[in-house]
């Protein structure tokens, strides 16, 4: 077919080596019986963390000058990438993570001691000294406006949860680093949170009119898997309560619905505990807007296996079981009549501890990546936070050169093509390798007469034609290639894509009409957005 052929010319692809013949699919987008719903119109959302140029994992230091609260926000680089971002659709940015539950507020009103963080430490599992580490409302005046600037951003801030609180003081030979599973004091709190630090933030936001979307309540400090603290279901209740609380107070002025959202608990997921925390929330009647928890299914960064992981169906498969457990968990523990709150992934970067170089910051990233939000999508999540913007090694942008890595592009694409309405799309096939082409559809954002479909194949040498049933007329085309796994740049359509300074990403299609439009060539170790266009008279997502 004369579409196979110029596929097979404008990819670029090192799968051109290889001689095996396609195997045959099919699927057929569920078009009238919507699975589930995203947020607006998208699942992006992007973080700027508050880490230091002083952490460092494995002995590498991959932070460089990415903290939110240093920063430069005029960087081209992030300007265009924000920019890029918000014309492809709605996103929220989240200011966060790990050491949000040690900083302090320089805040009107505040009486904290607000210091710079400290040098790195073996005395606490985050690695700085707790107190340490300052947000200054200048700058977060700066934030919030490059927010403001930005089209479709929603501001998402992650408040400090154990200030107030006391930890058991460890020895000073105790290494909390490395050494806290035979330590208990490094991770023994008690007492209450003191909410007057939280409260300035608040008060001035407010008082200001500063738009925020919502406030995360501490990050990942409950459960068995928490790091730094391990909450109770009821002692994270009742400041989840005080919080919600003093939320309502200060915005009293403010129509309940348009009031900022309340976010959490940003942990690794255990059933047993959210479910608990849900039942108390609800019986205190301060039951949270929206329910995250994190996820790091490559592992460690430090893993030499982390590469394969994001090509190896068993592993990506494992999220399949996830959000249906965090799906199933949130609704079942939601009061008859009452509205489940939102179910977002807070957090993810593929690998922890900064990610790794070769797998969370190149072409291979985006196969995890695509899959998690296809996947999460389907069973009932409507936002996925990456971690991060720029930071680390997994960062959308290169922390040195503040280019686009490929996973930047992959997120455009869904923001603009992958629409609220979430469609079935098994793959029918006998075949053993089936399992290496992942299929995902939904109607496409802002316009129902067409459907947007997205295939990855994981397979390294196995290509696959996939006939996509539904009478469509024409498709238009989004391949995704690169030379190799580990680039750091990446081609669509077989051209190689750029940011260009000041504007925004261009992302163009090819179209494909005639007898071809349905059935799709897949190539080895590539994935593609396809929209299809509906006959005369059809709606997508219309029963």
């Amino acid at each position: 077919m004369a579409f196979r052929t110029t596929a097979l010319l404008v990819a670029a692809l090192p799968a051109l080596l290889f001689a095996a013949s396609p195997t045959p699919l099919s699927i057929s987008p569920s078009l009238s019986s919507p699975v589930g719903l995203t947020s607006g119109s998208a699942m992006g959302c992007v973080a700027l963390d508050w880490w230091p140029e002083t952490k460092c994992d494995y002995g590498t230091c991959a932070w460089g000058n990415s903290s939110f609260i240093n920063l430069d926000l005029t960087l081209p680089g992030v300007t265009s990438a924000l920019n890029s971002l918000g014309s492809s659709g709605p996103f929220y940015l989240r200011l966060g993570g790990s050491l949000c539950d040690f900083t302090r507020y320089d805040f009107p009103g505040s009486t904290e001691t607000c210091v710079p963080f400290s040098e790195p430490t073996n005395a606490t599992r985050i690695g700085f000294e707790l107190g340490t580490g300052c947000l200054h409302h200048a700058r977060w005046d700066e934030l919030v406006s490059t927010c403001d600037s930005t089209p479709n951003c929603e501001l998402i801030f992650g408040l400090n949860a154990l200030i107030g609180r006391k930890n058991s003081t460890c020895a000073a030979e105790i290494d909390c680093l490395f050494n806290y599973t035979d330590n208990a004091c490094c991770t023994s709190w008690s007492g209450d949170w003191d909410p007057s630090n939280a409260r300035t933030l608040l008060e001035y936001a407010h008082d200001n009119n500063q738009d925020v979307y919502g406030f995360e309540l501490g990050n990942e400090l409950t459960g068995d898997s928490g790091i730094e603290a391990h909450l109770t279901p009821s002692e994270y209740a009742d400041t989840f309560c005080v919080l919600k609380s003093m939320i309502d107070e200060i915005y009293a002025d403010v129509p309940a619905g348009s009031r900022p959202k309340v976010i959490t608990p940003d942990n690794n997921f255990e059933a047993e505990w959210y479910g608990e925390f849900l039942a108390l929330t609800y019986e205190a009647s301060c039951a949270p807007d929206v329910i995250t928890w994190h996820q790091y299914l490559l592992g460690a960064g430090v893993d030499d296996a982390a590469p394969s992981k994001a090509m190896d169906p068993a592993v990506l498969d494992q999220q399949i079981k996830n959000g249906a457990n965090v799906l199933s968990t949130v609704t079942d523990n939601t009061p008859e009549g009452e509205t489940p709150p939102e179910i977002w992934v807070g957090e993810a970067g593929g690998a922890y501890n900064s990610g790794r170089r070769g797998t969370t910051d190149c072409y291979r990233s985006s196969f995890w990546y695509m899959d998690g939000f296809g996947i999460l999508a389907q069973n009932g999540h409507r936002t996925f936070c990456r971690q991060t913007l720029i930071g680390g090694n997994y960062g959308l942008l290169n922390t040195t050169t503040h280019e686009p890595n490929p996973d930047f592009y992959a997120l455009l694409l869904w923001q603009k093509l992958m629409g609220s309405a979430v469609l079935a799309s098994p793959v029918t096939a006998g075949d053993n390798d089936a399992h290496y082409l992942r299929s995902y559809a939904h109607c496409t954002a802002g316009d129902d007469t067409k459907v947007s479909v997205l295939l990855l194949n994981l397979s390294p040498d196995q290509a696959f034609d996939v006939t996509v049933e539904g009478g469509f007329v024409k498709r238009e085309d989004y391949w995704m290639t690169a030379t190799d796994m580990e680039s750091q740049s990446v081609m669509l359509n077989g051209e190689t894509l750029v940011m260009p300074e000041g504007g925004n990403v261009v992302l163009d299609p090819k179209e494909v009409d005639g007898d071809d439009v349905d059935v799709v060539t897949v190539q080895p170790e590539t994935y593609g957005f396809h929209v299809f266009q509906l006959p005369d008279g059809q709606v997508c997502g219309e029963q």
